[in-house]
């Protein structure tokens, strides 16, 4: 996969997990950067990212294309010359996966991430279905709240090892060999991909 859908999966796998208000967020974003290795985008960076993918999560937290594509707007339109760079790679990358393409990865990539991260996943939203539910406070500080409540639940969760872990059964199970060259080629573009165990598979 190359960079903008490398980093647009990446995202909305975060999002899904772990949004939080804006203290939070940045430490989030730190992890992501520090821990969990993201190196095409620092953390003040992604922080404006998930900013702007908030409230869409927060509004339809079921609909993960509505997610997706919020997400992947908001990559593009807080990217800067980082979006102009990615963008500029779009067809060799498609070039690459051919007959494939990075849309369709992405695609066929999200419900099985979706899968394995369940359990998390339902816990996150019932909490914050919970919340929305009964919490009082107006508009702006009710989804403040919320949003802090599903974060402290993703943060012991959203570990190197977790992500390792769902790496190696999302590569094992639902990546090709074909795909699997490409991200071995650019995914270290975008990520320090040596931090897991899951770079070293070998597809036969």
């Amino acid at each position: 996969m190359r960079r903008l859908s490398v980093v647009s999966l990446f995202v909305f796998a975060m999002i899904e997990l772990s949004y939080g208000t804006t203290t939070n967020r940045d430490a989030m974003m730190t992890v992501v950067t520090e821990k969990l290795g993201l190196t095409f985008y620092t953390a003040s960076e992604l922080t404006v990212i998930a900013k702007c993918c908030e409230p869409q999560f927060y509004k339809t937290p079921n609909n993960n294309t509505a997610v997706l594509s919020t997400a992947k707007s908001c990559i593009l339109n807080n990217s800067g010359n980082k979006a102009v760079q990615a963008l500029s790679l779009y067809s060799n990358a498609n070039n690459c996966l051919s007959p494939d393409s990075l849309d369709s990865v992405v695609t066929a990539l999200v419900p099985p991430i979706q899968n394995l991260t369940a359990t998390l996943v339902k816990k996150i939203k019932k909490t914050l279905a919970d919340c929305k539910s009964t919490n009082t406070q107006a508009a702006a500080a009710k989804q403040e709240t919320c949003i802090q409540k599903t974060y402290g639940i993703a943060k012991a969760a959203i570990t190197l090892t977790y992500v390792d872990d769902t790496c190696k059964k999302v590569v094992n199970r639902n990546v090709s060999k074909g795909w699997w060259a490409c991200g071995l080629k650019y995914i270290p573009s975008v990520l320090t991909f040596s931090k897991y165990a899951c770079s070293k598979i070998v597809k036969a």
